[in-house]
């Protein structure tokens, strides 16, 4: 008994090099203890594209409406990636997370074809009808070889209002990524439905699969827009969309991975792992092929831009208007057992929860030398995770505001030269609790960030 802290595996291994840490007494602990114990994780990735390809374009003929345009081509593609890792990212040394390495390609060979046919011209209601189609196929040597086509109309019913519509087949393939990571770590935080709900602190293990199948999406979309010759500057649209993918790649959240489990599904059963008494140990959130992912919803933007002294006589400058909005119907999954709403889950730590609606307006003016730009975020009101029952679920709508100042230079002779200062979330709302990784709140709060560009 020396009465100094010693390393337990010097027992075993006297030359394992390891460092004793003591965290009490004056000078503790040493800084060879620190330098041990702790380390900066480390990566190095090399990624190389090689594309070659070939096309002709044309107008081959006419038709009494216009000419036909025609395109037709070749591509060849190859993506490579190498990515190192330090040696305590190898060993899974860091608690929360470590760089995985990763190594791998693969190459696809396309050809695709595409016509553009003008129809109609300058009837009533007929102003502009033009047909266009298009298909391509892909072979990939992961994959073999898949087809995607489109076929769209488009018409102009009077001045000014246009009209569109567009059925395709979609296709991805897995990326790099997706394809070749090897096992990641990290932890969640997983409400157990076992367990009566109990929250679970669990490992969770990722990385990529190599068996992927490539996705392909069905899309349907509708609309129209409208720019009234009497009203110079003032831009309508209006869109429907309808998407529903098979085969989608896509990480199952941890939270997904228990629910759909405990719902039935066997499959995913085998990427939840329990101990002999029923309490989680890890989930296992590789990429895998999704059964289906169905979405629809509509797009609506306004937008008006005028001289200042429209509204203000005899003031300088321009007014610019816009009002974006989204508003999604539904948002489902299909894992073949069990099918999951997200509309209106919108808190959810790395889920597919979106907001029922979204609204952006912003409101600017631009002068010779200063402008300014106020704009606003609403997101209406949902749910932290509507798919599992917990306390204190409810999250109120909420608007944020941002303010944006400019100040062009050219004016005083430093052409090209802008200062700008912005504040993101200007009156500094606070998310809502437990809101770290959804993409629709300010987790940080009001930031403001000043600079200078200068254009050449």
């Amino acid at each position: 008994m020396s009465g100094r802290a010693v390393c337990r595996v010097t027992l075993t291994n006297p030359n394992s090099g390891c460092v004793p840490i003591n965290l009490f007494g004056l000078g503790a602990p040493s800084q060879e203890a620190i330098d041990y114990v702790t380390g900066t994780p480390q990566q190095r990735a090399t990624t190389k594209l090689d594309v070659a390809g070939v096309s002709l374009r044309g107008e081959p003929f006419s038709l009494p409406a216009g000419d036909v345009s025609i395109a037709v081509g070749l591509e060849a593609r190859k993506e490579q990636t190498d990515q190192r890792i330090g040696e305590l990212d190898a060993a899974k040394a860091f608690k929360t997370f470590s760089f995985s390495a990763m190594s791998g390609e693969f190459s696809v060979k396309e050809a695709f074809a595409e016509v553009l046919v003008p129809i109609v011209k300058d009837l009533p209601i007929l102003n502009d009808l033009q047909f266009n189609a298009a298909a391509r196929i892909s072979d990939y040597d992961t994959t073999g070889s898949i087809w995607s086509w489109k076929v769209g109309a488009t018409n102009e019913f009077f001045p000014g209002f246009r009209g569109r519509v567009t059925q395709s087949r979609d296709i991805r393939s897995a990326n790099l990524s997706e394809l070749f990571t090897t096992t990641t770590t990290g932890w969640n935080n997983i409400n157990d439905p076992a367990k009566n709900g109990a929250l679970v602190y669990t490992l969770n293990n990722g990385g990529g699969n190599p068996n992927l199948r490539p996705e392909t999406a069905d899309t349907l979309t509708l609309g129209v827009t409208y720019s009234p010759p009497s009203i110079p500057g003032l831009n309508l649209s209006l869109d429907y969309y309808d998407i529903k993918i098979d085969d989608v790649i896509t990480t199952i959240a941890p939270q997904d991975l228990v629910n759909r489990c405990y719902n039935g599904n066997l499959d995913l059963c085998s990427k939840v792992e329990r101990d002999s008494a029923g309490n989680l140990v890890r989930t296992m959130s590789t990429y895998v092929n999704l059964a289906e992912y169905h979405t629809d919803g509509i797009d609506a933007e306004a937008s008006y831009a005028s001289d200042a002294d429209l509204w203000v006589p005899g003031a300088t400058g321009r007014v610019m208007m816009r009002l974006v909005g989204t508003w999604v119907n539904s948002l489902t999954t299909d894992d073949g057992v069990t099918k999951i709403e997200y509309v209106e889950s919108q808190g959810y730590s790395f889920g597919l929860g979106v907001p029922k609606l979204r609204v952006n307006a912003s409101l600017g003016w631009k002068g010779e030398v200063f402008g300014a730009n106020l704009r606003a975020r609403y997101i209406s009101a949902g749910d932290y995770n509507s798919t599992v029952a917990i306390s204190n679920n409810h999250i109120d709508a909420f608007t944020y505001v941002d303010l944006g100042l400019t100040a062009d230079l050219a004016h005083y002779g430093a052409n090209g030269v802008e200062l700008y200062a912005n504040a993101t979330n200007l009156f500094d709302k606070d998310p809502p609790v437990g809101s770290l990784y959804s993409p629709y709140y300010d987790v940080i709060g009001r930031y403001v960030t000043v600079g200078a560009r200068y254009r050449f």
